[in-house]
């Protein structure tokens, strides 16, 4: 769960690694730092109103394994190589990050596979271990993506993000009736001719406040896709945060908007109890996607997390799931 501070928020927005990564290697002008997690899930699903009696139960269990090269131009500005794959039982090779980045205490302008500008602004809601973060439908250039060149910078209370896509990527669209089952034969595959994003985030204390957009083409026929997104934060009391967020473009053609809130609050520090709430309507659909989930966390140590949650479908296909998880991070 990410038990963040709206200060924390923007630092790990800013510069996405392992929380806990550890140097393990140092030579004159290099530090080598590695990190990662292993995740133990197991997810229970009724699969949907039209099969109750369909019990599902299936293991999503994971490896994030990460690694860091850093090395000091000057005293102030340093470069750095940052690669991050996880593996799981159906794929072996998922390349999440593998990027370089040259900047300073406060900036970076990094290029590769890397983040784009708005989860910066869906930070504020996604707050769970299990689900929640549906809300927003970012595009690859908005999210993470290949061929990206992206600057952060932080200037006090403000965190910047802008970012532009290369291209070449693939991407794609599917469309689902009123259950949520996908129809067969309308499905859009297109490949990322360019893109770009900026997002800004302001901490005021107990609130903070930001918005975003991006922007992205295709090659042939296929439509743009842009996405608009404001989120607002607030840590009410040191235990409890609430969140909220907006948002409104295009996805491939298809006209979407929505909003997700969100709340945690810590029992104790090590007990936490979150949830959100996420409604999305896109012109392709008759009903709106309209769901809730609430997750229990026990950080046991730094490193050790267990967690059940629970997401509840309202419309389409009404599926309930929960799952179950225990995850160590290093």
């Amino acid at each position: 769960m990410k038990k963040l501070t709206l200060t924390a928020i923007a630092v790990a927005s800013a510069f996405a690694a392992s929380a806990n990564a550890a140097e393990v290697y140092k030579a004159d002008n290099l530090a080598l730092s590695l990190g990662g997690r292993v995740e133990a899930r197991s997810e229970f699903s009724d699969q949907g109103k039209d099969n109750k009696v369909n019990q599902k139960q299936q293991e999503l269990s994971r490896a994030r394994l990460n690694f860091e090269a850093k090395t000091q131009i000057t005293e102030d500005v340093h470069a750095r190589g940052f690669v991050e794959k996880e593996f799981t039982k159906d794929n072996t090779n998922d390349t999440r990050y593998l990027y370089v980045g040259v900047g300073d205490e406060n900036t970076e302008l990094q290029y590769g596979k890397t983040d784009g500008s708005l989860g910066l602004i869906t930070d504020y809601t996604d707050i769970l271990n299990t689900y929640g973060s549906e809300a927003s439908s970012k595009s690859a250039t908005a999210d993470r993506a290949d061929n990206q060149l992206l600057y952060v910078g932080n200037y006090g209370d403000l965190t910047v993000k802008a970012n532009v896509n290369g291209g070449g990527a693939k991407v794609s669209k599917s469309f689902f009736d009123n259950n949520g089952v996908e129809i067969p034969g309308q499905k859009i595959d297109a490949t990322i001719d360019k893109g770009y994003g900026a997002a800004a985030s302001y901490d005021f204390g107990m609130l903070k406040a930001g918005a975003g957009y991006a922007k992205e083409t295709y090659d042939g026929n296929a439509k743009d896709s842009d996405n608009v997104l404001v989120g607002l934060g607030a840590d009410v009391t040191d235990a409890l945060y609430l969140g909220a967020l907006y948002v409104n473009g295009s996805q491939l053609g298809d006209d979407f908007q929505g909003y997700e809130l969100a709340g945690s609050y810590d029992f104790t520090d090590k007990l936490t109890l979150a949830s959100t709430f996420t409604s999305a309507n896109f012109d392709s659909e008759k009903e709106d996607r309209n769901s809730a989930t609430v997750d229990l966390g026990y950080q046991f140590t730094n490193y050790f997390l267990t967690y059940a949650g629970v997401s509840k479908k309202f419309t389409q296909d009404e599926e309930l799931k929960g799952m179950l998880g225990a995850k160590v991070t290093f």
